[in-house]
Parts: C-alpha cells; sequence; structure tokens
C-alpha cells in the first residue's frame, strides 16, 4: 500500500509530540513536518506531495479555520482543537474529514485516520496522449506537450509558460510533476518543472530555453547526472 505523507500545523510543541508519537505506530504514515503558520503550510503544499493535514484552530496570531476557506485544492484534513465550539465552525465549511477534541484517545484517532485516507485526494486536470487539460480559474484549458516550455510554482498554483505566452492553472508544480509524461517533462528544482525538449543550452548551475535560466535544485542534480556528465567530458 502507499505511504501517505502527512503534515502537522500547530504551535504547541507538547501537543505536536504527542501527536506524531502516536502517529509513528502507523508504518504506512510518513511524518513531512511541522507548520506552525498559515504561510509555511501553503508553502509546503505548494512544493511538497502531501496527503494529509492534521490542522490546529488555534494559532499563533491567525485561525488555522482559515485554510479551510481560502479555496485550495486540499487533500484530507483532520482538524483538532480544545475548543468544543470549533467543532460546529468545521460542520458548517464542510471541508474536515473529522474533528478531533482534545485530549483524544488513541482509539478516536484511529477512527479519523481510517475516514481520512479513505477520500481519494483529487486532481483538476484530465490527461492524453499529447495534451494535458488544467483548471484555469473555472474553467479547464487544453494544453499541448509541445508548446509548454516551462511550468513554475506560483504560490498555491503554477504558472505554465509556454511559446505564446502564459497561463495561471489551480495545479501545484508538485502534483503537476506526477501528472505530466516523463518523456517530456522533469522536474529540476522544487519550483520549476521543463521540457526537456525545449532545452537549448545547459551548465552546472542552470537549464536554459532561449534566453530563460532555469535553476538545478541540489535534490534534483541525481536525476540529470548524465546530462552534467557530458560538461566534464568536454572539459577533458
Amino acid at each position: 500500500m502507499k505511504v501517505r505523507k502527512y503534515i502537522i500545523v500547530d504551535v504547541i510543541e507538547p501537543d505536536i509530540k504527542e501527536l506524531e508519537s502516536k502517529l509513528h505506530k502507523f508504518t504506512l504514515l510518513e511524518f513531512a513536518g511541522v507548520c506552525s503558520t498559515l504561510e509555511e503550510t501553503v508553502e509546503m503544499l505548494a512544493t511538497e506531495a502531501i496527503d494529509l493535514i492534521f490542522l490546529e484552530t488555534r494559532l499563533a496570531n491567525e485561525c488555522g479555520l482559515t485554510l479551510l476557506k481560502s479555496g485550495i485544492n486540499l487533500p484530507p484534513v483532520i482538524v483538532i482543537s480544545s475548543r468544543p465550539e470549533d467543532a460546529l465552525a468545521c460542520y458548517e465549511i464542510g471541508i474536515p474529514v473529522d474533528f478531533l477534541l482534545k485530549p483524544f484517545s488513541f482509539e478516536r484517532l484511529l477512527r479519523a485516520l481510517n475516514r481520512a485516507l479513505s477520500i481519494q485526494f483529487k486532481s483538476n486536470s484530465l490527461v492524453s496522449i499529447d495534451s494535458i487539460f488544467l483548471k484555469t480559474g473555472r474553467k479547464l484549458q487544453r494544453f499541448n506537450y509541445q508548446t509548454i516550455d516551462y511550468i513554475e510554482s506560483y504560490g498555491i498554483y503554477s504558472k505554465v509558460y509556454m511559446t505564446d505566452g502564459s497561463s495561471i492553472v489551480n495545479e501545484r508544480v508538485v502534483t503537476l510533476a506526477k501528472l505530466l509524461p516523463s518523456q517530456f517533462f522533469m522536474r529540476v528544482h522544487k519550483s520549476f518543472i521543463l521540457n526537456i525538449r525545449k532545452i537549448t543550452s545547459f551548465d552546472r548551475s542552470n537549464l536554459c530555453i532561449g534566453s530563460t535560466k532555469i535553476p538545478i535544485g541540489v535534490s534534483y542534480r541525481p536525476k540529470l547526472e548524465g546530462l552534467l556528465n557530458l560538461l566534464d567530458v568536454k572539459e577533458n
């Protein structure tokens, strides 16, 4: 079965450690990190493939429930709170898959997990052999692979750069990296995917499409090892 990556959005250290300790018992769950603000949460969602969110309602200077009202395409969310009245707010929003009132038992957490992991995280896209339909605003737009130069992370969205312009789509870069065919596209940085057939030049730090430089992320260099080794051949 697939291992699910989760994040904890909270600021109370003892509560974070207690929850992480309980979740550590599940071999199919992988801890991806803690976010103490909604800004950090959005950034994490934009760059990492997160399958589950544990969201505390009371953060330092903001309400965690604001994330649920943002319109972002979220993975399953389990809301955690010490305030019973927050349960009603969650019910009215309708997005959380469960609400856990602190303190909660391991058995109650297990029920919430079973409910959350039974939900399939849906993508706003349709993939075909030579193109992909992506949601831009409220409509689906067709993008031919051969016209896409590269894709850049744009907050919780992505910006698709083409030969004739650009469009902002509702999917995150991390999601697009999974959807787009690998024979055309490669993620070379946490914020960039490029069409490998459009590369016009490269060095050890950047891949170029015309005059546009795309940085190579440190963690993505192993995927480009064969290409970068050509520089050593030329130098020798």
